[in-house]
């Protein structure tokens, strides 16, 4: 029997942060914060829910880096990938035009939600695809040298492209929106992951740590104004992002329900950022939420940050057993193998 090595505390992990990152649409996208003012209960609130779900992005990241062995990269993922983001993108949106959900139809969007990778139409797919194409470079590094090297490279990333990108930016990491930081943090969770990066530490200081990086951020935002801090390569949206994976990767879990949930977590993603969903169904939705008072105002953005989580894993669900019975993962198979050809013969030229 081959035993299963997963860490099902990590993939509870991906299914948190999905629903974190559904708080972060709610309240931003839904018009909360934008409708916020600044002194009020409601902004200070508010604001500490935005920044407490920001590491998520950071987090997702990691979690490749921090998983990540040095196997080679089977290729048919991702364009096993890439149909389940077509889906979302350009069958989605034909389905909700057919049905007269679509305010805003144009040819040009439709065209261009027909091309979501290169057109940037989710940068974080975008980004990752990129990611995915340099991991055969990166982890021969990664997986080679030795712990005090290991060491020295977290330093060298957090100082360069954390704590001088947020001043400077000479990286051109766009706060975070770019391939390049995607790359960065995939490096980080694969560095923490084998110099074992605060594993001896105790849960209790972990979680203060976590606590106190979240808070900071908070404070220097609403008492100081310092908005620069709220960023995806801000270092302590980073470390918390980091102490999240760290957190949930010491959790024992049986993986019964969790295996079967958690591959949905990326199409809940994808759902609520379908130009349709977002551009017409979330766009300051919730702004009436900052009239209610506070208690009802946190109660009900945990409600529709938990149905749009709900909606989006129905919705995935039903994707992902269209593709099992279209046989998707057998066509992105051959999909490859006719591409791998083509470069093989295209290789002639190069000698």
């Amino acid at each position: 029997m081959i035993k299963d090595k997963r860490n099902y505390g990590i993939e509870l992990l991906r299914l948190v942060l999905m629903l974190m990152i559904c708080m972060l649409h709610t309240l931003g996208k839904g018009g909360i914060l934008g409708a916020s003012t600044r002194g009020t209960i409601q902004y200070s609130v508010f604001w500490f829910m935005e920044i407490f779900s920001y590491c998520a992005v950071d987090s997702f990241a990691i979690i490749s880096g921090y998983t990540a062995t040095n196997k080679p990269k089977k290729y048919e993922k991702l364009v096993n990938l890439w149909f389940q983001v077509f889906f979302y993108s350009f069958i989605l949106t034909v389905i909700l035009t057919l049905i007269g959900l679509n305010k805003n139809f144009s040819i040009t969007s439709l065209i261009k939600s027909a091309f979501p990778i290169t057109t940037n139409y989710y940068w974080y797919m975008s980004a990752y695809f990129c990611l995915f194409l340099a991991i055969p470079f990166l982890n021969p590094l990664l997986f080679s040298i030795d712990e005090k090297t290991a060491k020295k490279m977290i330093i060298f990333i957090v100082a360069f492209f954390s704590v001088m990108s947020l001043l400077k930016d000479p990286f051109y990491m766009n706060g975070g929106y770019s391939a390049l930081w995607i790359m960065v943090l995939y490096c980080f969770g694969a560095l923490a992951k084998k110099v074992k990066m605060f594993e001896k530490k105790n849960v209790f200081f972990l979680i203060i740590l976590w606590l106190v990086s979240i808070i900071s951020t908070w404070v220097l935002y609403v008492c100081f104004d310092i908005q620069i801090i709220v960023n995806y390569i801000s270092p302590p949206i980073l470390m918390s992002g980091f102490l999240m994976v760290l957190l949930f990767s010491k959790i024992k879990l049986k993986g019964k329900i969790i295996s079967k949930i958690s591959p949905l977590a990326l199409g809940i993603y994808l759902f609520q950022l379908n130009a349709i969903i977002w551009d017409d169904y979330l766009n300051k939705a919730y702004v009436f939420i900052v009239n209610k008072n506070i208690f009802t105002g946190i109660l009900l953005v945990l409600a529709f940050a938990g149905l749009l989580f709900l909606a989006g894993l129905i919705v995935e669900f039903i994707r992902s057993k269209l593709a099992n019975i279209l046989k998707i993962s057998k066509l992105s198979e051959k999909i490859v193998k006719i591409i791998d050809c083509l470069v093989n013969k295209l290789t002639f030229f190069l000698k």
